[in-house]
């Protein structure tokens, strides 16, 4: 039965796939994701992206790099902050690389079901993107906003482990709703939500690979419409854990 359901995983994964590259608005996002414990109370996180329009063959369109500091609350909560770079590619224009540079801070609940784990993510993001200019001058303009998130994540078991330490496979679906406010949009202050579904191949409980599914609707303030993304989200989970009294 947990074999049917990771087939029937994937088989519904390669059909989003092939519709998204059908519609010919098909993305891929990269990703590496550490998360490392020092103490009982401190750790730190960073990740790297790169996500491009396509796959093959296919355009980049924003690598990204984020670091910050984790204060562990409880095993269950736990708190953070820090610095991230995103960088939008940008071929048509004079400029290859558009930067953003965003301070942010989260704050997690992690809620254990009898069939599954729910998490709870609110993130707040301060934003300082440079604009994007026909004819630019010799001084670059950046532009501030903010941004809030709210993320809620299930995930379960398809494939149990055999030893507390085993092989393991499992389902996850999330929504992500995002509100924004500040110098370069609209009245509106709906930015995008994003809707996840996949599976989680772990090895160990260090490593994990997920294999999502996701759907975006983004609003774009220039259109002022609400443009439909369908993408594939690749995603690599390393935890580490350095507490001697473990």
């Amino acid at each position: 039965m947990m074999i049917r359901r990771f087939a029937l995983a994937i088989m519904l994964m390669f059909f989003a796939l092939n519709l998204a590259m059908a519609q010919g608005d098909a993305q891929l996002w990269l990703t590496y994701n550490n998360q490392t414990r020092l103490s009982d109370k401190w750790g730190y996180t960073f990740d790297v992206n790169y996500r491009t329009r396509g796959f093959f063959p296919f355009n980049s369109t924003l690598a990204a790099a984020r670091v910050g500091g984790i204060y562990f609350v409880s095993n269950r909560s736990r708190i953070s902050g820090g610095y991230a770079w995103f960088g939008t590619y940008v071929s048509d224009f004079d400029i290859n690389l558009l930067p953003e540079h965003r301070l942010w801070q989260q704050i997690q609940w992690i809620i254990p079901k009898s069939k599954f784990q729910l998490v709870h993510r609110f993130r707040l993001e301060q934003r300082f993107r440079q604009e994007l200019l026909k004819y630019p001058s010799g001084k670059s303009s950046f532009a501030y906003t903010t941004r809030a998130r709210y993320m809620v994540q299930f995930q379960g078991l398809l494939l149990p482990p055999k030893t507390p330490d085993g092989f393991q496979i499992s389902w996850q679906t999330a929504n992500e709703i995002m509100f924004h406010g500040g110098d370069i949009i609209s009245s509106r202050l709906f930015n995008q939500n994003r809707t996840l579904a996949g599976v989680v191949i772990s090895p160990n409980r260090k490593f994990d690979f997920a294999v999502l599914y996701q759907l975006i609707l983004q609003y774009q303030p220039v259109l002022d419409n609400v443009e439909e993304i369908h993408s594939i989200r690749l995603t690599a989970f390393h935890t580490l854990d350095y507490r001697k009294n473990r």
